[in-house]
């Protein structure tokens, strides 16, 4: 059932007030109504200082992170653009929005849904979305004030990157990487920023606001101005790549790197390069440096306006990504490399910390609900709210999370627990026919090495997370 909040009582909204006035919620504990910055950033896996990696430069997330609940194990529930930020954005899981392709607008699939950022423009915020929040060409007007997807993608600036070769209707991309002399406002983020930062200094005072910003970097191709690339010293020939697929997994599971195939001089078959690889790395790691400094620009300006300590900050990962791991390039596989993100999110007055709890993306919406205290929380949504875990972090609030994502002629699910994964692979002709099972156990290390589905040791390990899939999602 989904509830329509178009339909409140308005005189509530003189309670909406800039300044973090506080109002008790529903079991009378007191919350405040503050700003919420909402940043989303497309392809980044938890590669950043504050998540332990000692080559990259992340100065300004490491600092939010200082002053955040830091998430070690937060996951998104599609590892692919669209069908995770639908979920995300709806509250609900994959499986719940129908949507498992790119470029599908919400509102086909669920027209009455409230949003995440509906249901705070509904009840008086002032919400604006720049960038890549919903997937490019699939935003969605009832969830914004003002929605801006942003420039038309001004991608390479070096002349020979620039041409874009015909064939037949269809445009060849370009190199997937560039190194450049040009300002942080040349490309796409920069510019993204830039608005951000203009509305920010717009908005009426008397009102809250939801600002969400998506960056597109470190997303393909890995373009960004050369003093990022500078910060780093042939990284690509010290990144460790996980080795082969896990014995036993299926071909199925993998994508042969198709989506970077897609670029120019890039192999359609076979392996990569290892220079190319080598360079792909450095490209992702100055990519995210330069989202990293876009980022602190957006705090910077908190800070000039003298909101920082009423705002709300969530910064967040839409799903992970592989660099070469797995002989494989990009994401969208069930394993920890793309479903694994990361997840920062800081409220003012509480202690930051880090927490090892499972988490899931669908668990911002009735977070962020909870923390704000603005409205009830609403009845569709079978996420959580995380604000135990800023009492106490060592909590466990769920038992596993949750991936949803299918293949041509297979559905796919899996499920993350305390120290396993299962995936279960299912015919869509006959959704009652298991046409492969994996299981993965992570006591031995963090990544997935040996398929022990049929191993009978894990018999009953597999059951039980058959019937953890049944009961947390009906799948």
């Amino acid at each position: 059932m989904f509830i329509d909040f178009k339909i409140i009582n308005f005189s509530l909204l003189s309670l909406l007030i800039f300044s973090c006035s506080s109002k008790p919620d529903e079991r009378g504990n007191s919350t405040t109504t503050a700003n919420i910055l909402f940043i989303v950033v497309d392809d980044l896996r938890p590669e950043l200082g504050c998540y332990g990696s000692s080559q990259i430069h992340s100065p300004r997330i490491d600092r939010l992170a200082e002053q955040s609940l830091l998430f070690e194990r937060a996951y998104c529930q599609a590892p692919i653009c669209n069908p995770s930020r639908m979920s995300f954005l709806s509250g609900l899981r994959p499986n719940e929005t129908g949507i498992n392709v790119n470029d599908v607008p919400i509102r086909n699939y669920l027209p009455d849904v409230v949003t995440l950022p509906q249901h705070f423009k509904n009840h008086g915020y002032q919400a604006v979305g720049l960038g890549k929040v919903f997937h490019q060409g699939s935003g969605d007007s009832l969830s914004w004030d003002y929605f801006w997807d942003g420039p038309p993608q001004r991608t390479y600036n070096l002349e020979k990157n620039r041409r874009i070769n015909e064939v037949g209707n269809k445009k060849k991309r370009g190199r997937p990487y560039e190194n450049a002399n040009v300002p942080d406002g040349y490309y796409t983020d920069g510019m993204i920023t830039d608005s951000a930062i203009a509305w920010l200094d717009r908005f009426d005072r008397d009102r809250p606001f939801f600002l969400a910003v998506g960056l597109m970097k470190p997303h393909l191709p890995f373009n960004a101005p050369e003093q990022y690339w500078d910060l780093y010293q042939d990284p690509g020939d010290h990144y460790s790549r996980v080795d082969s697929p896990p014995e036993g997994s299926p071909e199925f599971a993998f994508t042969n790197s198709g989506e970077l195939r897609k670029y120019h001089a890039v192999p359609k078959a076979g392996p990569i390069p290892n220079d190319l690889e080598d360079t792909l790395v450095h490209g992702y790691y100055a990519c995210i440096s330069y989202m990293d400094a876009q980022v602190g620009r957006l705090l910077a300006k908190l800070k000039e306006l003298d909101v920082d300590d009423q705002t709300v900050v969530v910064l967040f990962g839409d799903h992970g990504y592989k660099l070469g791991d797995f002989n494989d390039w990009c994401k969208n596989t069930h394993y920890e490399l793309d479903t694994r993100i990361p997840l920062l999110i800081h409220i003012p007055g509480k202690t930051a910390a880090r927490t090892s709890s499972i988490t899931e993306l669908i668990d911002l919406y009735p977070t962020l609900v909870e923390a704000t205290g603005v409205g009830e929380q609403p009845r569709h949504l079978p996420g959580i709210s995380l604000l135990p875990l800023f009492e106490n972090p060592n909590a466990s609030l769920k038992p596993g999370a949750i991936t949803i994502r299918p293949r041509e002629h297979l559905h796919g699910y899996s499920i993350r627990t305390e120290n396993q994964r299962l995936v279960k692979w299912l015919s869509k002709e006959n959704p009652d026919s298991i046409v492969k099972l994996e299981f993965y156990d992570y006591s031995e290390g963090p990544f997935e090495r040996v398929n022990l589905a049929e191993d009978p040791a894990y018999e009953g390990a597999v059951n039980s997370h058959l019937e953890l899939l049944k009961t947390e999602a009906g799948l």
